[in-house]
């Protein structure tokens, strides 16, 4: 397999490479940190002195923000989708082909069609049409890459597990491919990672059950922001099934008979409230599995992944990146407090955002999608595509289509698309396709995932126009 093939060269290069000025980047989410924790850990076994640097993204401004002058940098969930730019700024610098300058790319997003030169090894599944959106993430990459330098470092397969809940591979339920196949099976075989049966809502150690109904916004039921209906619904379930849960129960407390029962009465109610081609779909969007680190304390944020990775994203979200990797290496005081105390001030901000776009923005209905425009950074580019997310509680959003944020920056707009997942499941749409079309004919760039991705466009142009001609 040329993914296969494309490793073992990346590992023969790092090799031999090993005593030269070696720079590893690495992107800033759950992914791209889990992806550099790896690395960290990895030259630190190998005795390879490397540096390292964070990079939000490569575009056409952070480029000229990477010194292209040592003779390795390793580029990890990042970097397949922009090769044309890193061909063109090696080229700059004379480096094509140079037999002693190399790049390697870690990655698992869309690949740019260019042809490489020898010394631009792009290690990706999606080489071998393995689904990179899926079945492995870029910290998925990074541990076949240390497993390739020595297959007893399988205590590293955690964070790839960890990395991929972040970018969401699980979406279905459950991690596939790659993921399930090799990594989870050397995390579990490790004693690192306890995977289980369990129900899709969010919040199982840090949410008691009531808020978790309350604020599940993949089907849009009678439940949904109705304190009393949600009572309501535990007593009959109770009644029914001569049980005992209490609103005030965190699911991690729940059996999995009393998480079944709950499943069963959510899915009977969600029947009711969507089109009838997509009831299919359902058992998806509420069933699935559950990851956790076995290390962990039970209601601990850190214990279940999904939870893990709203923790990073709160501290990376806004530039702080050393506090979410030092608590990853084990670090339960001084940094654990402060990326508690981020989560707190992450919270807050979403929850005034959903307050500001509730009461103070228009929702634009057009025939397949919707969409907001903010002003004046009233919300961060940093969180807009978490408030498209969480606009879905908001009656006025159509749950049924996908809605597109436009947040105004201080060098044109950054835009996210979200769509429920039950969407992503029943109908055929790629939000992460439209988003790079529309993008690109204004000037920007954009991409991600189907159901969520995002872009920067210096103006706004047609935007909406071509969203509407390619949707």
């Amino acid at each position: 397999m040329e993914y296969i093939l494309n490793l073992k060269k990346a590992v023969k290069v790092l090799r031999k490479n090993r005593d030269k000025n070696i720079l590893i980047c690495t992107h800033i989410d759950t992914d791209g940190i889990n992806s550099r924790i790896i690395l960290e850990k990895l030259m630190e076994r190998l005795n390879i002195d490397a540096e390292f640097m964070f990079l939000r993204q490569i575009d056409f401004k952070t480029i000229d923000t990477i010194p292209f002058d040592y003779d390795v940098i390793i580029f990890a969930d990042l970097g397949s989708g922009q090769l044309e730019l890193i061909k063109e700024k090696m080229n700059e610098y004379g480096l094509l082909d140079r037999k002693d300058k190399y790049i390697i790319i870690l990655d698992h997003h869309l690949i740019d069609d260019t042809k490489l030169p020898e010394n631009i090894i792009n290690v990706n599944p999606w080489n071998n049409n393995i689904d990179g959106g899926k079945e492995i993430c870029g910290a998925g990459v990074c541990y076949l890459f240390a497993k390739i330098c020595d297959p007893r470092y399988t205590d590293l397969a955690k964070y790839a597990i960890l990395g991929a809940v972040g970018d969401i591979q699980n979406l279905e339920g459950k991690l596939v491919g790659l993921n399930r196949e090799v990594i989870l099976k050397d995390a579990i075989e490790a004693g690192d990672i306890v995977n289980f049966p369990d129900l899709q809502f969010y919040g199982k150690h840090t949410k008691p059950l009531f808020t978790s109904i309350k604020y599940f916004t993949d089907v849009r039921t009678d439940l949904m922001n109705n304190d009393s209906r949600i009572i309501d619904f535990i007593n009959k379930i109770n009644r029914k099934y001569d049980t005992n849960i209490l609103p005030k129960n965190y699911l991690c407390e729940l059996t999995l008979d009393e998480k079944r029962m709950i499943g069963t009465e959510f899915l009977s109610k969600c029947n009711r409230h969507v089109p009838p081609k997509w009831i299919v779909y359902l058992p998806k969007v509420i069933f699935g599995e559950s990851y956790e680190l076995r290390s962990e304390e039970i209601k601990s944020p850190l214990r279940n992944l999904e939870e893990f990775s709203t923790c990073i994203n709160s501290c990376s979200r806004y530039g702080e990146y050393e506090t979410p990797l030092q608590v990853l290496k084990g670090d339960r005081d001084k940094y654990y407090d402060k990326m508690k105390k981020m989560l707190r001030s992450h919270k807050r901000n979403i929850s005034e955002s959903l307050d500001y776009i509730k009461n103070e923005v228009e929702i634009i209905q057009r025939d397949k999608f919707q969409y907001f425009e903010v002003e004046n950074n009233k919300i961060g580019g940093n969180i807009v595509g978490i408030i498209a997310g969480m606009s879905y509680s908001i009656e006025e959003v159509d749950w049924k289509k996908p809605i597109f944020a436009i947040s105004e920056i201080d060098e044109g707009y950054k835009v996210s698309a979200r769509c429920p997942k039950l969407i992503s499941f029943a109908e055929d749409i790629n939000l992460a396709e439209a988003i790079k079309y529309a993008s690109k004919k204004v000037g920007g760039s954009g991409g991600g995932h189907k159901f969520a991705c995002g872009s920067y466009i210096p103006k706004k142009g047609d935007f909406i126009k071509y969203l509407e001609d390619i949707l």
